[in-house]
C-alpha cells in the first residue's frame, strides 16, 4: 500500500472513531441554578406527631440564578396553624439559610398572652445552604389559645433575622391542669407563692420545686374546692427542715405537680434568686407566735413597691411546714372557702385591692373576703396589728388606715 492510501485509511479511522463512540453519553453543562435535593422521602400526613424515626421533609428553598443572596425564611411545618397540642409538643420546619451557630429560638405563649417557654432549637444542615430543624417543648403557664413563634437572631444584638409564627392551642397536661402563681420563667425567692388548680378537690399532691443544680424539696397538700370545680393548691412554699441544705445559688428552677399514682398534672419553669443576689431586698412580715406579734424577715425580689409586696407575703401566710411555729390570724383560701359568713362574689382568697401612702399616712384597702369569719375582738385585734406592723417597719409610714372594699371603721380599736 502506498504511503497515500496509508494515510487515508488512518485518517478515516480516527473520523470514524469521534464520531461513533459507544462507552456513554454525551456529557451536557450542569446549569448555574440546578441543585441538589437531600433523598429523604417525605413525612406521609399524619394527625399525630412525627415520632424520632420519621425524617422530615427537604427543605426547598433556591437561591434565583444571578441573583442576589436569598433572605433568611423560617416555615413551620407541624405543628399547622390552629392545631391542638399537648405537652410536651413537637415543632419541625424549615429554614433558608442556616442560622449562626446552626440554633433558632422558639417561644411559646399561653392562653393569657404570657411567654410559657423559650429553648433553642438546633437546625440541621450544611453552612450557607438551606436546613431543616426538629424539637419537643415542655411549657407551662395556662392552656388554652396561644401560639408558637421561632425566631433567628441576630448575635450581634439579639434583633429578629426572621420570624415565623403559628396559633395552636395548648390542652397541657393530662386533666388541663396548670400552676398560675408563679408566672412562668418569673424571677422569685423563697418563700414562694404557689396557687395551682389541678386535680380533684379533697385529692392530695406533692408540690415539689427543683432547681438545675438537683436541690429541691416537696410539699403534700390536700386540694381545696377551687371556683372552678379543679382542685386548689394556695400557699407559700419555704423549707420544711431547720437548718436547710444551703441556699442554691441564683438559677433556673422548676416546680411539679403530681398526683398520689405519679402522674405529673402541671409543672412551671421559674428562676429562683439567691438570697444575695443584688436584684432581692429584705422586708418583714408580723405573724403570730404564742399569741404575740413576731415578725420574719423575708428576701424578696427587688421592687419600688416594697410596701404592696410586704402586705401581698402577708396575705399568703407563713408557710404550712415552717418550723418556728409562725401562724396568721388572717384569713387563708381553706377559711375562705369555707367561713360561716361567706356570700355570693366572693373569691378564693383576700387580695390588697390598693395601698397609697400620702404625708405618712398608709392606705390598705382589701378585698371582702378579710371578713371570713372575722367578729371576735382578740382575733380582729391581731389581724389589724399584723397589717399596721407589717406597714410601720417603713420610716415613710406613720399612720395606717384599714378599709373593706372602702369601707372605713371595720379594724378601728
Amino acid at each position: 500500500m502506498s504511503s497515500a492510501r496509508k494515510t487515508l485509511a488512518i485518517v478515516l479511522s480516527v473520523m470514524i472513531l469521534l464520531g461513533c463512540g459507544v462507552t456513554g453519553q454525551t456529557p451536557t453543562a450542569l446549569s448555574p441554578t440546578q441543585t441538589t435535593t437531600p433523598t429523604q422521602p417525605p413525612v406521609q400526613p399524619t394527625a399525630a406527631p412525627p415520632t424520632a424515626t420519621n425524617t422530615l421533609p427537604p427543605p426547598t428553598f433556591t437561591p434565583p440564578a444571578g441573583g442576589p443572596p436569598i433572605s433568611q425564611v423560617i416555615v413551620i411545618d407541624y405543628p399547622q396553624n390552629g392545631a391542638a397540642v399537648g405537652n410536651p409538643l413537637t415543632v419541625r420546619g424549615r429554614v433558608a439559610i442556616m442560622p449562626f451557630e446552626a440554633t433558632l429560638v422558639a417561644r411559646l405563649y399561653d392562653a393569657w398572652g404570657q411567654l410559657c417557654s423559650v429553648a433553642p432549637i438546633m437546625v440541621q444542615g450544611e453552612w450557607g445552604g438551606p436546613g431543616i430543624f426538629e424539637t419537643t417543648i415542655t411549657y407551662g403557664g395556662v392552656p388554652g389559645a396561644g401560639w408558637i413563634e421561632i425566631a433567628d437572631e441576630s448575635p450581634k444584638d439579639g434583633s429578629a433575622i426572621a420570624t415565623a409564627a403559628v396559633a395552636v392551642t395548648l390542652t397541657g397536661f393530662p386533666g388541663g391542669g396548670y400552676i398560675e402563681m408563679p408566672t412562668p420563667l418569673a424571677r422569685n425567692t423563697l418563700p414562694l407563692q404557689v396557687l395551682a388548680r389541678v386535680g380533684q378537690p379533697g385529692e392530695q399532691v406533692n408540690v415539689t420545686l427543683v432547681w438545675n443544680d438537683g436541690t429541691q424539696f416537696n410539699h403534700l397538700i390536700t386540694l381545696l374546692p377551687g371556683q372552678d370545680g379543679r382542685g386548689l393548691a394556695a400557699f407559700s412554699m419555704d423549707w420544711s427542715t431547720d437548718p436547710h441544705p444551703p441556699h442554691p445559688d441564683t438559677q433556673s428552677a422548676a416546680l411539679y405537680v403530681h398526683n398520689q399514682a405519679g402522674q405529673l398534672l402541671a409543672w412551671q419553669p421559674l428562676t429562683l434568686l439567691h438570697p444575695n443576689d443584688p436584684d432581692t431586698m429584705s422586708t418583714k412580715v408580723y405573724w403570730i407566735r404564742d399569741e404575740q406579734l413576731s415578725p420574719q424577715t423575708l428576701r424578696i425580689p427587688r421592687t419600688l413597691g416594697i410596701g404592696r409586696a410586704s402586705l401581698e407575703a402577708l396575705l399568703w401566710g407563713p408557710s404550712p411546714y415552717n418550723t418556728a411555729g409562725y401562724q396568721t390570724a388572717l384569713p387563708l383560701p381553706a377559711e375562705v372557702l369555707t367561713a360561716a359568713n361567706r356570700s355570693a362574689g366572693w373569691g378564693e382568697r383576700v387580695r390588697l385591692k390598693n395601698l397609697t401612702i400620702v404625708n405618712g399616712v398608709a392606705r390598705a384597702d382589701f378585698s371582702q373576703e378579710l371578713l371570713a369569719n372575722a367578729g371576735g375582738a382578740v382575733r380582729m385585734t391581731l389581724m389589724r396589728q399584723q397589717i399596721e406592723q407589717t406597714l410601720l417597719q417603713f420610716n415613710t409610714v406613720k399612720q395606717v388606715i384599714i378599709t373593706v372594699e372602702g369601707r372605713t371603721g371595720v379594724f378601728e380599736p
